[in-house]
């Protein structure tokens, strides 16, 4: 599958921006883990890359489907960064699906992404 990510920091990145982003290419998997720092468990998404050299996106932590078709996908949930002072910040994130199709070499944007 193919995954851009529709939000950097929280903020919405406008459509044709997102359209010529390099997608992330690989397998979703969606598993209930505990949170610890949350002290419950939630659904976390992961992204598992095709190729181990590419570095895989922040999971997305209470991962809920927003909108589903039979060629693309939608999910939302947040992403946890590392804010560079040794704690953690909470951004909300959407992550856009769709089946990879075409090879990554020479990659110029797609119309669903």
């Amino acid at each position: 599958m193919d995954m851009v990510r529709s939000r950097e920091q929280g903020k919405v990145i406008p459509g044709w921006q997102r359209g010529r982003l390099r997608p992330f290419r690989g397998l979703l998997f969606i598993k209930t883990e505990h949170l610890h720092e949350l002290h419950r468990y939630g659904r976390v998404g992961r992204m598992h890359m095709v190729d181990p050299k590419e570095p895989a996106p922040p999971p997305l932590w209470d991962i809920q489907p927003v909108e589903m078709a039979i060629d693309w996908w939608t999910f939302s949930g947040f992403e946890r960064i590392d804010d560079g002072c040794g704690g953690v910040t909470d951004y909300a994130q959407t992550w856009v699906l769709v089946p990879a199709r075409e090879t990554l070499e020479g990659y110029h944007g797609s119309q669903r992404l």
